[in-house]
């Protein structure tokens, strides 16, 4: 198992370079000028090249690819060029609510997805499987910025059940933090859980067809142990993967999610720091996203090794 491990580990390393240096070229490539933005429309050309200086734009792309890069393994991420804080500091107060957010409707969607898509799966065509086709197709067809909408006016406009805006730490008052998430966490979480339910609905209903399953139940196992002991373990490795592919789904629809419901976030600060060119800001926020989307397909590919062990030898 471990040189599974460190194999899959060692496949990793050029992904995340190969995201630093996207993460790089992407505010780049947009036509502007940092150092416009932050003098304004009335600088001088004297003001202009001295802010290029300082920020070291008159740097050629690789050196500041580099240099950047060099700060980044080294814990020192730099500083903003608009607001002037370290981009260490922004990260620590707006990371708290975006993980918040993001690791609530991360669990919602498998605590309702896996569970239907597995009474979809074992009886197929009944009203279960009915209430998921149902489900899906609204959860999938609406985007989550129109459901969380949908949401804020019947429940917090119409019915005044939940807040419309803001957030509560789960910290300092769980009650009310979760309170603040649960219309954030459901439009979040729908399309994520509508996903989940479609493919483990089809990966368990192809399982229960096969031959090993019918053993199992000629040999007298009760019904739950059959799906729970044979046909849900065969059928995981597919449904890791899309678990694992939709945390990519859960990175971007913080993003908007943050916005419809006005809460404090990463979200806020990478959107605002590229309208302004805020290079720096910019370019971590996404090298953050890519470590966080390698890593969790990484554990996915370990767990691949221990669900299914002919994984290993591959």
């Amino acid at each position: 198992m471990a040189p599974f491990i460190v194999n899959r580990v060692v496949q990793t390393i050029p992904i995340l370079f190969l995201g630093t240096v996207a993460a790089f070229l992407v505010l780049r490539l947009i036509p502007g000028d940092p150092a416009l933005v932050i003098a304004g429309e009335e600088a001088t050309a004297e003001d202009l090249y001295a802010i290029r200086e300082q920020l070291g734009l008159h740097d050629s792309w690789p050196e500041q690819y580099i240099k950047w890069l060099g700060d980044l393994l080294s814990g020192d991420l730099g500083y903003s060029f608009t607001s002037g804080l370290s981009v260490n500091r922004l990260f620590s107060i707006n990371v708290p609510p975006t993980l918040e957010l993001g690791i609530a409707a991360y669990a919602f969607a498998i605590l309702v997805g896996i569970p239907l898509g597995i009474l979809g799966g074992v009886k197929p065509r009944s009203g279960w499987d009915w209430l998921l086709s149902g489900y899906t197709m609204v959860a999938v067809g609406v985007p989550s910025f129109v459901s969380g909408i949908i949401l804020l006016w019947i429940f917090a406009a119409e019915l005044g059940w939940f807040p419309s805006h803001g957030r509560v730490s789960i910290l300092d008052d769980p009650v009310d933090s979760l309170h603040h998430l649960a219309l954030p966490v459901i439009a979040l979480a729908m399309p994520i859980s509508a996903v989940l339910a479609r493919y483990t609905r089809t990966t368990i209903t192809d399982v229960v067809g096969q031959d090993f399953v019918r053993t199992a139940r000629a040999k007298g196992l009760g019904e739950s142990t059959v799906i729970a002991r044979h046909a849900l373990r065969n059928s995981l490795i597919p449904v890791i993967t899309i678990m694992a592919l939709q945390v990519g789904e859960v990175l971007t629809g913080v993003v908007i999610i943050e916005a419809v419901f006005t809460r404090p976030g990463l979200g806020r600060v990478v959107v605002e720091a590229i309208q302004r060119l805020d290079y720096l800001v910019v370019q971590t926020m996404l090298v953050v996203l890519v470590v966080i989307f390698v890593t969790v397909n990484l554990l996915a590919d370990i767990i691949y090794g221990f669900v299914d062990p002919r994984v290993r030898v591959r």
